[in-house]
């Protein structure tokens, strides 16, 4: 009975993995073809692509490395270089994305803030996921289990990290809309929700 439990766990660790490698790219990239204004991390990601004559995948692993060093800085231990899988999976999903959906445009008012809103929802939800699956987490996202580990609340964490990464992204020329600042204030709590949410159904499933 044990051994099953156990098995049972790991299978659900997996799927929450999964799901949030496959689903936040994928609100990423909704957010990006809203053209409202893409999310403060990913705004930077997109333009120091751009500035640098590299693939956004490849801008991402090299945000993540920086990320993964803040996190070993905030715990005082060495690097979790296994964040750094993950940063490599996100980058490959998110071109992925980006060709699949990308001929997807919104086309009016109304489907630029459907596209916003289903982003942010999706972002969360992926974050979410990875964050509980307590496998490797995205670098980036990390910092924010690093801080919640120091007892930091997640919303807060994230609100100022997209803070930072918004500014930076503004120095570059980043496409920063007033969907930049709705993303800025409403990921945070948005990630917060389905952390406590996806936690109390995975808990009531073990």
């Amino acid at each position: 009975m044990k051994y099953i439990q156990s098995h049972k766990k790991l299978l659900l660790k997996i799927i929450l993995y999964v799901m949030g490698i496959i689903m936040m790219p994928l609100g990423v990239v909704f957010t990006i073809n809203s053209h409202m204004g893409a999310g403060g991390y990913d705004a930077l990601n997109f333009i120091l692509g751009e500035r640098i004559g590299v693939s956004s995948s490849y801008a991402i692993i090299g945000t993540a490395f920086i990320a993964m060093i803040i996190s070993a800085l905030i715990r005082k231990k060495i690097p979790r270089i296994t964040t750094f899988i993950t940063a490599i999976l996100v980058g490959i999903t998110t071109q992925l994305w980006k060709g699949v959906l990308s001929n997807t445009r919104s086309a009016s008012l109304f489907l630029s803030i459907t596209f916003l809103f289903i982003g942010i929802t999706i972002i969360g939800f992926g974050i979410a996921s990875y964050m509980l699956s307590e496998l490797p987490t995205n670098p980036t996202d990390d910092i924010i289990v690093a801080c919640k580990e120091r007892g930091l609340p997640i919303r807060n964490v994230k609100i100022g990290m997209d803070i930072i990464c918004v500014l930076l992204a503004l120095i570059l020329g980043g496409e920063i809309g007033i969907g930049t600042i709705f993303i800025t204030i409403c990921l945070g709590p948005m990630v917060s929700f389905f952390y406590d949410f996806i936690k109390k159904k995975t808990n009531d499933c073990t």
